[in-house]
This record gives structure tokens, sequence and C-alpha cells, in this order.
């Protein structure tokens, strides 16, 4: 997940490191004119001013999206006039309060070229380290084709003859298996069915998918959007090879083709950034917080019924994926009971299983508290879709449609389910299929903020509901 990551963040980084030469700059140029000093106020007043003028005039990070070589050295000339632009609105705004006769000339035009020569530095840093990550295709873009046919083969020679730093095919993949596969022209490319593309999915680290199909030809399409949909990638799809030259207004950035977004990845450059941080904060300062209530109920549980204090399990993760659980134990030690289907069976209301204190355990939630530190080792997030067990995940899988969607994002200590009253025994295929479907709306909805006010609502559901048990 964050191998391309370092290039969106990039933008970021570069933003915050201009911004901060540029008030660094005035706050130079002052000590060169008026000695070491703490500035008065009415030239940090001013500087603020020049500050938030640059800011606003110079854009956001996405103003070249992601870093590369070209974009960086392409916005160097409005890099420089958001300078000027900036001083000169300073000046300006003297003039307006008639107060340019108490402030020094020579001030404004040493941040100027301090500002401008320092920005350019800076930039001209960062060109360097980017062109030696994209020489050693360290952010290549790794996509896969989804079609055989003429138009996906074209799509294919297109991306072929561009930089190879720039991205790389891992397969072209049939809808179903050609009938003649000798007669494939681009066979070192085929690379089977769909179906293995799914299968390969972590296999394959893939960044994008290209649909290239002609879907008036093709007899589902919406079964086929739909198994695309489990992906954590950006899923694409194709227009017509006429419209290649021609619509130039629809082409992606990445690749030069006309493309239209049907799925995004969950979380991109940043966010993903943000979320990463928020869980190692949020999971460290938990366990410091909570680190007693945690041995006091190790204690009780070593106390009260022989086995182990932790109940481990292997889950369901990210992209289809497994890692081992960390539960308090809250059943006597046995084996896993399966009902008829095949699947492990959840505890029910008056389980025999359960321990007195697993009892309290499980209708408080506590006993999820150990997941903290599959949090802190990136198997887990605080919010995201509850983990289940690997028979669970087989079995609904058959049974409710973008059911593998909700291994897009990574699971949670709590989710957006469980906040809407989703939390517990499911004892029907009805109600797990609606678990699922606030799952994929907190994957295609994420911000930062709905992660906060996820953990902020939580206890408060923990309290008042009485579905767990």
């Amino acid at each position: 997940m964050l191998r391309l990551n370092n290039q969106h963040i990039l933008p970021v980084l570069l933003r915050v490191a201009e911004l901060g030469w540029f008030g660094v700059a005035s706050l130079l140029a002052y000590w060169l004119r008026q000695g070491w000093q703490v500035p008065d106020a009415d030239y940090l007043a001013l500087t603020a001013v020049g500050l938030l003028a640059y800011g606003l005039l110079v854009g956001t990070p996405k103003h070249f999206g992601q870093a590369t070589p070209q974009t960086l050295l392409q916005s160097l000339p409005q890099m420089l006039l958001a300078v000027f632009c900036s001083i000169g609105l300073v000046v300006m705004l003297m003039f307006l309060l008639k107060i340019s006769d108490t402030y020094s000339r020579i001030w404004l035009t040493v941040w100027l070229v301090m500002a401008s020569l320092g920005l350019v530095l800076v930039r001209l840093m960062v060109w360097q380290i980017v062109q030696r990550h994209a020489s050693k295709g360290r952010w290549v873009r790794r996509v896969a084709i989804v079609g055989v046919d003429k138009k996906a083969l074209d799509v294919a020679e297109h991306l072929l003859s561009q930089s190879p730093q720039r991205c790389k095919i891992v397969g072209l993949y049939a809808t179903k298996l050609p009938e003649a596969t000798a007669t494939f022209s681009k066979s070192d490319l085929y690379k089977g069915s769909l179906e293995m593309l799914l299968q390969n999915r972590n296999r394959l680290k893939l960044d994008d998918v290209i649909v290239a199909l002609d879907l008036d030809r093709y007899a589902e399409p919406e079964a086929l959007f739909g198994r695309l949909h489990q992906l954590p990638v950006n899923t694409f799809y194709c227009l017509p090879h006429s419209l290649f030259s021609r619509a130039a207004h629809t082409q992606d950035a990445t690749y030069r083709l006309p493309l239209i977004l049907l799925f995004r990845h969950p979380l991109d450059g940043p966010e993903l950034l943000l979320k990463r941080g928020l869980d190692l904060v949020g999971s460290v300062g938990f366990l410091l917080l909570l680190g007693p209530l945690m041995l006091a109920i190790a204690l009780a549980i070593k106390a009260t019924s022989p086995g182990p204090v932790f109940f481990r399990q292997l889950r369901g993760g990210f992209n289809g994926g497994t890692f081992e659980v960390l539960k308090f134990r809250s059943m006597v030690v046995a084996p896993p009971q399966l009902d008829e289907t095949g699947k492990e069976m959840q505890a029910t209301q008056h389980d025999a299983r359960i321990t007195r204190v697993g009892r309290w355990l499980r209708k408080s939630s506590l006993d999820e508290l150990p997941q903290l530190l599959n949090v802190l080792r990136g198997e887990m997030s605080l919010v995201g879709p509850r983990p289940h067990a690997l028979s669970h995940d087989t079995y609904y899988t058959n049974l409710i449609d973008h059911y593998a969607s909700r291994h897009k994002m990574l699971p949670g200590l709590t989710g957006w389910a469980q906040l809407n009253g989703w939390r517990g025994e499911t004892q029907t295929v009805e109600q797990m299929a609606k678990r699922v479907e606030f799952d994929i709306w907190y994957a295609e909805h994420w911000s930062w903020q709905l992660d906060v006010k996820i953990l902020f609502l939580t206890p408060l559901v923990l309290f008042f509901q009485k579905r767990a048990y």
C-alpha cells in the first residue's frame, strides 16, 4: 500500500517546505538589515500577509498531483510569479495604509531575492530526488488490462510505447479463456482468465486495472464490474480506440488514454498516510491509557478459567490476505464448532462455552482490546470493516454480491456497520448483507472526519446496544 505513497506525499512536504522558507526568508532579511533582535510586530504581521498570499497563489499540492520531474520544472514559473505577487501585495498594502516610509525597502528587496533563490534551490533539490527515484523504477505503476481483443492490444501497444519509468503491464486477462490462445499475438503478455487476476492480486501488487473491452459485445458487464469492484485499486474503462487522439480532454494524465474512472482506490497518497498516522497515534495512546485495565482483565481470565489469556484466530484481511487476530479469551478452550454449512458457529445469547468473565467482556466488547496490537503492527486499523473468520468469508462470498469488496480497506477495531447497529451475531444472510452494505459505504466515503466520528461514538453505541453476547 505504501509503495507509491511517497510520490503523492512529496508534493505535500514540498509545499510545507516552500511555505516555511518563504517565511524564514523574511526573518533572515530583517536580521540582515536590523541586526539579531526580535522582529517588530508590524514586520511579523506583514510577513504573515505575504505568507498567506503566497500559500493561496501557489496552490495546493494537487497543483501538480504526483511529483514527477516534468511537473516540478513546469510549475517553476508559477511559483516565482507567486513570490513576486505576494511581496507586491505587501508593498501595495503598505502604500494603501500610508506606512511605507516606516519600513525598510532593503528588507523587502532582500526578502524577494532570498525567497526566490531559496525556493528555486529547494525545487531543484527535490527534482534531483525525484529523478533518482524515477530512474530506479520505484514509482512505476503496475497495470493489468482486462481484455484480449484488438482494443486491448491497442491499449497494450500504447502503454508499451511509453517510458518504462511510467508504467508496467503485469498482464492481459480474458473474461473467459480464449479458445485458441495460440493465435493470440501478445502471448507473452497474456496471463490467463479474470479469475487468475483476482486470485493473484496480492502477488501482482496492482496499482490500476484498465478494462479494454467492447461492452456491447460482452454479455454481462455489470457482473464483470461487480467482480472488479473488490480490488483495492483504481479501475478504469477505456473508451473506443477512435477517441485515442480526438478525446484529449478525457485523457488520463498517467497513461495518456481516454479513460473513465469506474472505481477509485479507497485511500491514495496523503489519505493513506493520514489514516496510518491516526492508527499509530491512536493505538499507542489507547494502549498507554488502557494498559492497567488490560492487565487486570488478563489476571481475571487466568484466575477464573484454565487456558491462555489471548484467543488467536486467522481472519480475512486487506485485499483477500489473512492475519492472526488477537482477542481476550472469553470462552472455554475447545475445538471450534461448525454448523451444517461448514462455517464456525458464532456465539449465541446463552452459549455454554462463554466463561463468567468472558460474558462481561463480550457484552462490553473489551475482549477486542488486544487488537490494538494488530493495529500497531499494521494488520488492522482503528476503523474499518470488522474481520471475519475465514470460513465465514468463504461462505458469504458465494451468497452476497460484492461481499469481497469489504476487503478493500484494512479491517477495523470498530466500524461504520457496528455504529449503525450491525454488531454481534448475524443469524441470517440478509443481516450479513446489511453489514456488508455499510462496510462498502464506509470504503467509498472514507474521510478522517468520519473515522474520528466513529471512534467518538463507538463507546456510546457499546453502552446502549445489546446485540453482542
